[in-house]
């Protein structure tokens, strides 16, 4: 992405919360929906540091590609996680509460543009694993995992709350 100097009224837009002015504005100049501010932050990003479900659904609607990173090289969902856990542990006040709350519902957000994004790319790589996969000659793997550690107690601690397992796979 391009960084944004000298024109910063869509980032002014999302940071107001001026939702419909920021939609007039993406509909009049789409090509400005994937720069970066002067700090490196994307629309989406300062979306979410906001905690502004609407303007997060209002950026995503507008075509946001969910896989571009901030200059900070953040995804918005590690942004979005990141609010989440700065709200959630933050104070007991209400109006904390009530952000920790929305914290979450951008996060929700995030996560479903993020699994619509999956989907699309494995509908249009889906043909081209199936044919690889049919052309494969016949095989066997098994993979086995267990959680360690080399320090003295931690490893059994360890095995007892993680999971261990083996996965055979064949065609």
């Amino acid at each position: 992405p391009a960084v944004l100097a000298d024109r910063v009224d869509l980032f002014f837009l999302v940071y107001a919360g001026e939702l419909d002015a920021l939609r007039l504005a993406l509909l009049q100049r789409p090509t400005e929906l994937h720069l970066l501010d002067r700090h490196g932050d994307s629309l989406l990003h300062l979306a979410i540091r906001r905690v502004d479900t609407a303007a997060v659904r209002c950026v995503l609607a507008a075509g946001f590609d969910v896989n571009t990173r901030s200059a900070g090289n953040w995804t918005p969902m590690e942004e979005a996680m990141a609010c989440v856990q700065a709200c959630v542990g933050a104070d007991a006040a209400a109006d904390v509460k009530a952000k920790a709350v929305a914290a979450q519902q951008v996060l929700r957000e995030i996560h479903l543009a993020v699994q619509l994004d999956e989907q699309k790319r494995w509908a249009g790589r889906r043909e081209t694993v199936l044919r690889t996969l049919r052309s494969m000659p016949d095989f066997s793997a098994v993979l086995a995992w267990r959680i360690g550690s080399y320090m003295l107690g931690v490893a059994t601690l360890l095995r007892r709350f993680l999971p261990s397992d083996t996965c055979l796979t064949s065609r």
